[in-house]
């Protein structure tokens, strides 16, 4: 079947509450506009339905179009559940009312939970596809790059979640997440399967997939959080600016200073602005990739990123890398790169190449008609 043969629908609800930044409605339109490009008919799902049109596949994020998916399935049209965070994070429960149908296919943004996907849900149809970038909101400007550094994240105060399980947690079960989590922080390069198993074996446990996703909901929840306030408090010299949520409030001092939150369209506008922009990559993805790096890359501004291996295998030295175990190394880094401007510039110049050669939602929409032939 040729390209201009196919009809493709995409879940797409503008009214979504969750999505406060717009993340999901922007993943939605690029889509619609990569299978353009690749010569495919595109519409939202509401317009084929309204319209009448028959599609050959229905594509969302997370739960997006929901309430048809029944009625796809049963029509023997693809329906592709694409998660935009660990299925174990949000959405299992979901996903496995589906697993059991042929049509059903999960899309996961981490390699890390293909294992953990495939022994909770063994007849699930699932695989691992990143995220890609709009390269129409996010475009490279000439303007004057006013801010030094930039951050674009959420944050928890961790302590209080500890707090919390600590005083309605079984003793035990309690004990066990707090070994976990010292492994966790310990040693940043494992993810949670990995974890999970070498503890699974210690202590000779059965794990089933509520105490797994209890376990990992709830490490990934603090040690992304204590990564990301101890990313910040390790610049607190430097002219950092923080675009998120109030909690940030609590966390900042020195020179760091708390903007507020901003939609996609405004993030483009900072990031353009902006000399480095960090990311800390959170452990629920493992070795996924993340819109924080592949956004600032589109615009051609340096990031400074965990080391974390799936970037460092995307991008190499396009990318600045700093230590994620202890932050010791992230001020030295960050100097260095504000200080020496041409290589910063040309590391920005070289990833940008690399995220318009392969993390568009047009190569997306091509390695996903590849897959459904």
């Amino acid at each position: 079947m040729e390209n201009k043969d196919i009809t493709v629908a995409v879940h797409y609800d503008k009214n979504d509450t969750n999505d406060k930044y717009g993340v999901r409605a922007s993943f939605a339109e690029g889509l619609i506009k990569g299978f353009k490009e690749c010569g495919v008919n595109a519409y939202t799902t509401q317009q084929c339905i309204e319209e009448n049109i028959p599609f050959n596949i229905s594509i969302g994020f997370d739960t997006a179009g929901l309430d048809v998916w029944q009625k796809i399935l049963n029509n023997n049209t693809t329906n592709i559940m694409w998660a935009t965070d660990s299925i174990f994070s949000q959405n299992f429960k979901i996903a496995n009312t589906f697993a059991a149908f042929k049509n059903f296919i999960l899309f996961e943004p981490s390699q890390a939970d293909l294992q953990a996907t495939g022994t909770y849900m063994p007849t699930l149809k699932h695989g691992y596809i990143p995220f890609a970038v709009d390269s129409e909101i996010f475009s490279k400007q000439e303007c004057e790059k006013a801010n030094d550094i930039v951050f674009f994240a959420d944050v928890k105060d961790y302590n209080s979640i500890i707090d919390t399980l600590k005083s309605t947690m079984p003793e035990l079960v309690f004990n066990l997440m707090m070994e976990m989590l010292a492994i966790a922080l310990k040693k940043p390069a494992l993810n949670f399967w990995q974890i999970c198993q070498a503890i699974k074996e210690a202590c000779k446990l059965q794990i089933d997939a509520d105490q797994y996703m209890l376990l990992f909901q709830n490490i990934s929840d603090i040690v992304s959080n204590q990564h990301k306030i101890a990313l910040v408090q390790a610049l607190s010299d430097f002219d950092l600016k923080i675009y998120g949520n109030e909690e940030w409030t609590k966390h900042i001092s020195g020179n760091v200073k708390y903007m507020g939150s901003c939609s996609i369209k405004e993030t483009a506008q900072i990031l353009n602005h902006s000399k480095i922009a960090l990311h800390s990559h959170p452990f629920a993805l493992g070795s996924g990739l993340h819109p924080r790096v592949l956004n600032a890359a589109a615009v051609q501004t340096f990031c400074l990123c965990s080391d974390t291996p799936s970037f460092k295998l995307e991008y190499g030295s396009a990318l600045g890398y700093y230590n994620q175990k202890d932050f010791e190394d992230i001020a030295k880094q960050a100097k260095y790169y504000l200080d020496n401007e041409e290589e910063r510039l040309q590391k920005a110049k070289t990833a940008y190449e690399i995220t318009g050669e392969k993390h568009s939602w047009k190569q997306r929409a091509q390695s996903i008609l590849k897959l459904m032939r």
